[in-house]
C-alpha cells in the first residue's frame, strides 16, 4: 500500500480531533481539501469509506499528516502544561533563554481569559515577574505586573474552588465506590452544577465538576439526563481546542458511556467505549472494563472475551489495584458468558491466590457473586460453601447493606446450597428468598438481578 503511513496515521485520529481540524483548516490546495474531505468522512462515517487518490502527489499527503499532528500539539491543553512546567522550571533555575522569553511573553500578550491550566500559567506568570524584579528588569514590567493584577481575583477563586473540589471528590467518589447516594455526596450537586455553568471558572476546575456530577448521577438516575446534557454541551469546547487533549477525549468517551449505559442506551453508548480505549493509557483497562460489560449487554460475549484476554499482558504490568481486581472480575463474567466455566473457574481461583487482599479490600462483592455463579453453574455446592464462610461474605454483605440498598445474594446463595445438601425443603427455601425480595423491590423499588435468579431456578430444578 502505497499510502500505508498516512492512512496508518488516519486511524488514530478521533472524531473529535478531525471537527477540530477542520475549524483550523485553510486549505489553498484543492488536492488537500480532496484528502481531508475523505478523511473526515472515513473517521465520522466509517461504514462509508472513501477510497483515497493515490494519483495526488504523495508529499501532500505527508505535508497535511504533519499539519495535522502540528495543530493538535499546538492545540492540546496537556502539551501546553508541559510548557507551563518547562518555563516555569527554566525561571526558578535561572536558565531560561531569550527565544524562551519571548514566548513567554507573547503567550502572556495573547492570553484568552479562563484558559483550561489558568491556575498554573498565573503561577509561572508570577514566578516571571518576581525573576523579573530581582533582576531590575524593568522593560516588561508593565505588561506583566497589569496581567498579575487583572487576573489575581480570578486566580484567587480559581485556587479555592479547587481546595474545596478536593472535599467534594472524596465524599463523591466514596460513595460512587460504594454504590450508595447519601448526604455526603448529594450536598455537593447544586455546587457542582454552577461550577460547571460558570464560564468565568478556569477549564480544569469546571472539567473537574462535570466529572464529580456524573459520579453522582451514576448513583442518582433522576440526574442521568442532565449529566448527559452537560456532557453533549461540552462538545463545543473540546471541538474548539480550549479543551482538547487526546486524555480528555478519551476520558469525556468513557464517562459519556457510562451515562448512556445507565440509562439503557446500549448501542449508543458502544460508539462512545469504542473510542474510549482508542489507546491504551493510564486509564485504558477501566474503559475496557466498561465496554466489555457494553457489549455483555448486547449479546457479544465472544467479543467481550476475545478483547480482555488480548488486554492481559497490559494488566499484568499495571499498578491500579482498583481496575485490575475489576477486570478479573469481568474477564470471569465473560468465560461465564461463553459457558466457559471451567476456565471461569480457574482464572478466577488463580486470580484470588495471587491477589486476594487487593480483591477483599476493592472488588469482593463482584468478585465473589461472579465467582459463585460459576460455581453455581458447575454444580460444585461444597466449594460454595467453603468460600462463603472462609471468607466471611454473609457478614460482609449484612454489612453493606446497612448501607447500600440491595439483595442478599451471598445469603440466598448458601440457601441453595443447604437445600441441594438436603438441610432445607424447597418450600422453605422459595418462600423465604420471594419474602425477602418482594420486601424490598416494594420499599426500594428495585427488582433483583434476573440472572441470579434463573440461576437460582435453575440450580433448584437440576437433579444433582
Amino acid at each position: 500500500m502505497k499510502l500505508k503511513k498516512f492512512t496508518s496515521y488516519v486511524t488514530t485520529l478521533l472524531p473529535h480531533e478531525v471537527m477540530l481540524l477542520e475549524r483550523i483548516k485553510q486549505f489553498q490546495d484543492d488536492d488537500r481539501r480532496i484528502i481531508f474531505y475523505r478523511l473526515k468522512n472515513n473517521i465520522l462515517h466509517p461504514d462509508d469509506l472513501l477510497e483515497f487518490d493515490e494519483s495526488i502527489d504523495k508529499r501532500k499527503y505527508s505535508h497535511l499528516m504533519n499539519w495535522m499532528q502540528s495543530k493538535l500539539e499546538a492545540s492540546c491543553t496537556d502539551q501546553f502544561y508541559k510548557r507551563l512546567n518547562y518555563f516555569d522550571n527554566r525561571i526558578k533555575t535561572d536558565t531560561i533563554s531569550s527565544e524562551e522569553e519571548k514566548e513567554l511573553l507573547m503567550l502572556i500578550k495573547n492570553y484568552e481569559a479562563h484558559h483550561y491550566h489558568f491556575i498554573k500559567f498565573y503561577e509561572v506568570v508570577k514566578n516571571y515577574l518576581i525573576f523579573l524584579l530581582v533582576r531590575v528588569r524593568l522593560n516588561d514590567y508593565g505588561l506583566i505586573n497589569e496581567f498579575i493584577h487583572q487576573y489575581h481575583d480570578d486566580y484567587t477563586r480559581c485556587k479555592e474552588v479547587g481546595n474545596r473540589m478536593i472535599q467534594a471528590a472524596s465524599d463523591i467518589v466514596s460513595d460512587y465506590h460504594n454504590s450508595r447516594l447519601t448526604p455526603n455526596s448529594s450536598k455537593w450537586e447544586n455546587w457542582l452544577k454552577r461550577l460547571y455553568l460558570d464560564s468565568n471558572l478556569d477549564g480544569y476546575n469546571r472539567y473537574q465538576a462535570l466529572i464529580l456530577i456524573s459520579y453522582i448521577a451514576l448513583n442518582k438516575p433522576e440526574l442521568l439526563h442532565e449529566a448527559l446534557e452537560f456532557f453533549n454541551d461540552l462538545e463545543e469546547q473540546l471541538i474548539n481546542g480550549s479543551y482538547y487533549s487526546r486524555k480528555l477525549l478519551l476520558n469525556y468517551y468513557g464517562n459519556k458511556q457510562l451515562i448512556l449505559m445507565k440509562l439503557h442506551k446500549y448501542d449508543e453508548a458502544l460508539y462512545y467505549g469504542e473510542l474510549s480505549i482508542s489507546d491504551q493509557g493510564h486509564d485504558y483497562i477501566m474503559y475496557l472494563n466498561n465496554y466489555c460489560f457494553n457489549l455483555l449487554k448486547l449479546g457479544q460475549p465472544k467479543k467481550a472475551l476475545h478483547m480482555l484476554k488480548q488486554a492481559l499482558p497490559f494488566v499484568r504490568q499495571m499498578s491500579n489495584k482498583y481496575n485490575r481486581t475489576l477486570f478479573i472480575s469481568s474477564l470471569t463474567k465473560c468465560y461465564n458468558d461463553n459457558e466457559l466455566y471451567k476456565d471461569a473457574k480457574r482464572y478466577a481461583e488463580n486470580q484470588l491466590a495471587l491477589h486476594e487482599k487487593d480483591i477483599l479490600e476493592h472488588n469482593w462483592n463482584n468478585f465473589f457473586r461472579t465467582y459463585i455463579e460459576t460455581l453455581l453453574y458447575l454444580r460444585e455446592y461444597a466449594t460454595i460453601k467453603k468460600c462463603i464462610k472462609r471468607y466471611n461474605l454473609i457478614e460482609r454483605e449484612n454489612f453493606a447493606i446497612k448501607t447500600h440498598i440491595t439483595f442478599p445474594y451471598f445469603k440466598w446463595f448458601l440457601s441453595v446450597v443447604d437445600f441441594k445438601e438436603g438441610n432445607i425443603t424447597e418450600q422453605k427455601f422459595m418462600s423465604s428468598i420471594r419474602r425477602e425480595m418482594e420486601q424490598i423491590s416494594n420499599t426500594h423499588q428495585i427488582s433483583p438481578s434476573k440472572k441470579v435468579m434463573s440461576l437460582l431456578e435453575q440450580t433448584i430444578t437440576t437433579m444433582v
